[in-house]
C-alpha cells in the first residue's frame, strides 16, 4: 500500500514545538519506508513483521526510530534520533 498524501507531524524535544511535513510511506507485508526530503532524499526503512511495532533506520541522515500502530488505524506514532536531535513523530495515512 503507498500512502503518498501523509502528513507528518515531528515533535522535537529540545527547540520547537511541532512542524508538518508531507512524506509518502510505502507499507507492505514485509518493510516500511517512510521518505520525505529535507536538503535532499531522507528514507526510513524498517521490517514489518506485522506485530505493530517497526524499528526503522534512515538512509540520507544518521537517524534511527521507531513506529507503532494498532490494527486498523490510519496513524502511526513514534520516537526518533536524527543528527543529534531527538523527538517524536505522528504520521497521518493519506492516499
Amino acid at each position: 500500500m503507498i500512502y503518498t498524501n501523509s502528513i507528518m507531524t515531528i515533535y522535537y524535544g529540545s527547540k520547537h514545538l511541532a512542524e508538518a511535513w508531507d512524506c509518502i510511506v510505502k507499507m507492505t507485508p514485509e518493510e516500511i519506508l517512510v521518505e520525505y526530503q529535507d536538503n535532499g532524499l531522507v528514507q526510513y526503512i524498517g521490517n514489518n513483521d506485522g506485530s505493530g511495532h517497526v524499528s526503522l533506520v534512515a538512509t540520507g541522515v544518521d537517524g534511527k526510530a521507531t513506529l507503532h500502530m494498532f490494527p486498523g488505524s490510519e496513524i502511526l506514532e513514534g520516537t526518533w534520533v536524527e543528527d543529534g536531535e531527538r523527538g517524536m513523530w505522528r504520521i497521518e495515512l493519506n492516499r
